[in-house]
């Protein structure tokens, strides 16, 4: 039978709880602050609560090796394979809400998004697609499988909070999180560096974000 280290039992636990507990942070914020500044603070929280000190304890000295690009598999047919698929989401928000948005919320919305993104898919990467694979990496499962559900969950916290006013509203929120976050952990997963989506995650959170930031705040 296999023996969980201590460090595999916390990262298995973690997972649920910063979904659970995002709810609650989400829901109290927006409910004392209101909609905007509440919902900010709800990734203000998840970002210095999860995202920043998770992967400071867990990879240590093992970071440095997750910002490399994996040069020697670069030309092989599965990787280009995979890097075609991570940059699905990134042209399926920029077709189906960067494009259609940009010319009503304009450059000055674009950058807002562009900032945010810049903080929260580099601090993602590293807590989902950084700290699983790097304590699981002979089992898909929970290498690969457990942290894509939960990335995907958590979103639920931010969904409930405030109707993101898109098509599809907390369904098309959550699932693209699910989608979005499967084909980025195989990559990670596989090639043991979250270099490539993390720039896919930029890209894709600055073309969502621009018309979520427009319809829900300046519309």
């Amino acid at each position: 039978m296999h023996a969980w280290s201590k460090e595999q039992k916390v990262l298995l636990i973690l997972a649920p709880t910063l979904v659970a507990l995002q709810i609650v942070f989400f829901q109290l914020l927006v409910h004392f602050f209101g909609d905007t500044w509440g919902y900010l603070l709800g990734y203000v929280v998840y970002w210095l609560v999860w995202c920043i000190p998770v992967p400071l304890l867990f990879l240590k000295q093992k970071q440095s090796r997750l910002w490399t690009f994996p040069t020697s598999a670069s030309k092989s047919w599965v990787h280009i394979l995979s890097i075609s698929l991570i940059s699905l989401p990134v042209i399926a928000t920029f077709f189906a809400v960067f494009a259609p948005y940009i010319s009503l919320a304009g450059w000055k919305i674009a950058l807002l998004a562009l900032l945010f993104a810049l903080i929260n898919a580099p601090l993602e990467e590293r807590l989902w697609r950084g700290v699983f694979p790097v304590y699981f990496p002979h089992s898909r499962l929970f290498g690969f499988l457990y942290p894509t559900l939960f990335f995907g969950l958590w979103h639920l916290a931010p969904a409930l909070a405030k109707d993101s006013g898109m098509d599809g509203g907390i369904f098309s929120f959550v699932g693209g999180a699910m989608f979005m976050g499967l084909l980025w952990a195989w990559y990670s997963y596989r090639f043991k560096t979250i270099l490539p989506t993390t720039v896919a995650h930029i890209l894709t959170n600055t073309f969502a974000f621009t018309g979520f930031l427009y319809v829900n705040w300046f519309s």
